[in-house]
């Protein structure tokens, strides 16, 4: 908080800060009238500037205090304190509430304790939990409060009542304080404060938060306690909340296969997009929890009402559902496919069609944003086993510093650890099903120069494995191709020499392994050089450097596919069109740009956003000065540079107009704007633009005979994305040639700021998506087919063995 705080606060004696954020802070002090610890939370620094926050403050601190629920926190005070005139010392005037002081952790600190480092709680105690929190949310619910920022930080564990729960009573705080922080904080955006990893998608998109957005929230609680890790995770805020807006999670069962298929259903109605397909009660979702988990639903909770049944009803009777999900509902078979799973659930996503949302003043610690690698799964007695997953109309301005924050995600999903989250493969029912899939999964340290940093670790889980003999372990390898490399389609030297024993002590626990390999030192390309995968069993103590020769000690087996396509000119196989995807192209790496063409793809468009973005900020209609002028004609070419690329800019621009954008990242151009001078003969020396190349390539994996289905209806996903990013990018580029050659006077003129909104909408478009309203589904963009690029390497593993290797 901005300027000094006082030691005391009328009766109240300030003894110890317990926490703080960008416009709150909460404090233990002393109560030296009743002798006895509260705790403060003190919810703005000026309120000077503000002249209605103190009646609002009021009003809204009164219906917080009127809630009285043995798991609410009590509210006892609450002050306007104005410090004396007379004192001498610049304190600001402090609103502040006084609370009941629990002792205790967090629950935010339990799950640090457990579910991270792989001790998921057994299923009571999770029901239990629960059934706390439920019905002290349903009771305030009940009361008209909505929380709006339901999050374990918020959620105290007392641990001077261990009776339900050991690990101490849930306590909620905080109740109606994101309303009142938002209106500090938001009032522009109209966009309601809310902590990002935890936020409903419609407060994320700027609407007011309802009973069921505090169900969403818990619902994305119970995904993080049964798997270690949160459902969306990101380096900004404004990433993450454009996470729970537009994408999907990656399945709980892939980070924890172990959890039972109706849990599954209850996550994901519990977090559906759409607030109306959630359960209607926090009591109901944890009720659904304890059927799920096979645990009597605890009596507190009463009888589901007829809604919660008839809802029940209608899901399990839904076409082509009822028999799955009855399956579900009792805990037995495999998890539905993507057609069952839409039908159960249904859940559009949603994409904003208008500018980017802008980012609560929000600040986070990096560590809680992005992915890490928790511990290894340590198993408890009737405790769930995790599985864990290594660690992406009128006009509205959007101040750069937010939009800049959040296109942050390109650079950091390939650059910041985030791949190893939009990497996971959303897998869907195979025809026969296999043993176990891996994948490659990229840490993002990157290197300008190289590949690294892509592609560089791998993850391994299978299902059903036998036991091992005495003194036998599982080995893991990854193998070179099943033919020759071809030499003439790469350049430079391969950065790994294949055979590579990733582990040699694959981890078993309850017939499942589940294993990360980190990378070597030098995060180098794995894809370089491999595409196969081998597991056997030997002694544990072998040395050997390369897998046995020996085919019985062979157990499970996984290739990329590798038969040269028919229709392929230069006979390429799937896996090398893959590799010039996110390894390697010839043509971009002579060129000085490795790292495939996904990367500079994703890279340049977010950075064709922020320069659009910046130039919409920098107008101000007639009164836009001369030097705000000039610096949106640099935006206008830096957009053209990105767009055309830096051999053909000359088709919009003046041959001598200079270079704005960054020379090496620009040298190719998102678009094909000289068909006569790019490509086919010229391909060494001016290349497709990155669309219509990263396009080329998916189709040609297409083509492939030795592909899965579902790897060729990836690639049709992947084909149509960027045909939608093309036709809107071209768009844009029109906008920019028209803006580069507009006076000084014609862009000042309202016909420019349109201009310039269209322009921000239509790259947000090739960015993120773009949904339609009529049929509310998404025409997806860059990040969309990024994500499905990144797992066109997934290795299905079987007990099919090749004759040799």
């Amino acid at each position: 908080m901005n300027g000094a705080l006082p030691q005391r606060l009328d009766k109240y004696e300030l003894i110890e800060r317990l926490g703080h954020g960008g416009v709150a802070e909460v404090w233990k002090a002393l109560d030296t009238q009743l002798q006895r610890y509260v705790a403060i939370k003190m919810l703005h620094p000026n309120l000077r500037d503000d002249p209605h926050f103190v009646a609002r403050f009021q009003r809204e601190a009164q219906l917080i205090a009127a809630l009285h629920h043995p798991n609410i926190v009590q509210i006892h005070d609450f002050q306007i304190y104005q410090p004396p005139e007379a004192s001498g010392t610049a304190y600001f005037p402090l609103a502040y509430m006084v609370m009941d002081y629990v002792e205790g952790q967090t629950l935010a600190e339990y799950i640090y304790a457990t579910s991270s480092v792989g001790k998921v709680p057994p299923p009571t105690r999770i029901v239990n939990l629960f059934t706390s929190i439920s019905l002290a949310i349903d009771y305030a619910h009940s009361k008209g409060m909505i929380h709006r920022d339901i999050k374990p930080a918020n959620i105290l564990l007392d641990k001077r009542n261990t009776a339900r729960n050991p690990m101490g009573e849930p306590i909620l705080t905080d109740f109606g304080v994101a309303k009142l922080l938002s209106s500090l904080t938001n009032t522009q955006s109209g966009v309601q404060l809310g902590t990002p990893l935890y936020i409903s998608p419609e407060q994320a998109k700027g609407q007011l938060g309802t009973a069921r957005s505090d169900l969403y929230s818990l619902g994305i609680i119970l995904y993080e306690i049964v798997t270690g890790v949160l459902p969306f995770r990101g380096d900004t805020p404004m990433e993450v909340i454009m996470q729970h807006v537009h994408a999907t999670p990656i399945s709980p069962t892939l980070i924890n296969p172990n959890i039972p298929p109706a849990l599954v259903q209850v996550i994901k109605r519990s977090i559906a997009k759409n607030p109306d397909e959630r359960y209607a009660s926090a009591s109901a979702m944890t009720a659904a929890i304890a059927q799920a988990l096979d645990v009597p639903v605890p009596e507190i909770l009463g009888e589901p009402t007829r809604l919660e049944v008839l809802e029940h009803t209608k899901i399990a009777s839904s076409p082509s559902g009822a028999m799955n999900y009855a399956k579900l509902a009792a805990g037995a078979g495999e998890p539905p496919t993507a057609s069952v799973a839409d039908e159960l659930q249904k859940t559009p996503q949603r994409t904003p069609n208008a500018a980017p949302l802008s980012s609560p003043s929000v600040s986070l610690p990096t560590n809680t944003l992005k992915g890490s690698t928790p511990a290894a799964s340590v198993m408890t007695p009737d405790a769930l086993p995790l599985h864990h997953s290594p660690p992406p109309s009128a006009r509205r301005r959007v101040p750069t510093r937010y939009i800049i924050g959040a296109i942050a995600l390109i650079v950091l999903l390939i650059a910041g650890g985030l791949a190893a989250f939009f990497v996971l493969p959303s897998y869907t029912a195979l025809s026969a099903q296999p043993d176990g899939h891996a994948f490659y999964v990229s840490s993002g340290m990157v290197s300008l120069d190289s590949a690294q940093g892509i592609a560089d670790q791998v993850q391994i889980d299978l299902q059903n494995v036998a036991s091992l003999q005495p003194g036998k372990s599982y080995h893991a390898w990854l193998l070179g191709d099943i033919n020759p490399l071809r030499r003439d389609d790469l350049t430079g030297p391969l950065p790994i020499k294949p055979p590579l024993l990733l582990t040699k002590s694959l981890p078993v626990q309850n017939g499942r392994i589940h294993y990360f390999y980190p990378g070597d030192a030098h995060h180098d390309n794995l894809l370089s050089a491999t595409s196969r995968l081998l597991i056997t069993e030997e002694d544990a103590n072998s040395a050997n450097a390369a897998p046995s020769n020996d085919r019985s000690t062979w157990r499970y087996y996984a290739a990329l596919p590798q038969q040269p396509i028919a229709q392929d000119a230069a006979a390429f196989s799937a896996l090398i069109h893959i590799r010039h995807l996110f390894y390697n192209e010839v043509d971009i790496s002579i060129l000085g740009l490795p790292g495939g063409l996904d990367t500079w793809l994703f890279k340049n468009t977010e950075k064709l956003l922020e320069w659009s973005v910046s130039a919409r900020d920098n107008w101000h209609g007639a009164q836009t000065d001369d030097a705000e002028i000039a610096l949106m004609r640099n935006q206008f070419i830096s957009q053209l540079d990105y767009l055309d690329g830096l051999k053909n800019v000359h088709v919009d621009m003046p041959a001598n107009t200079p270079v704005r954008a960054d020379p090496l990242g620009a040298t190719v151009g998102l678009l094909t704007v000289d068909p006569a001078h790019q490509g086919g003969d010229y391909s060494k020396i001016n290349p497709l633009g990155y669309t219509d190349h990263t396009q080329f390539h998916v189709a040609q994996v297409a083509k492939a005979s030795d592909i899965t289905p579902e790897t060729r209806q990836r690639a049709a996903h992947i084909v149509e994305a960027l045909q939608n990013v093309n036709s809107w990018l071209s768009s844009v580029r029109q906008d920019a040639v028209k803006l580069f050659n507009s006076t000084p006077d014609q862009l000042r003129q309202e016909a420019a700021g349109h201009m310039l909104d269209d322009m921000v909408t239509l790259t947000t478009y090739a960015y993120i998506g773009k949904l339609d309203p009529v049929t509310n589904q998404i025409h997806p963009g860059v990040t969309q087919a990024h994500y499905d690029i990144q797992q066109l390497a997934t290795f299905t593993i079987t007990k099919n063995l090749p004759a040799h290797l």
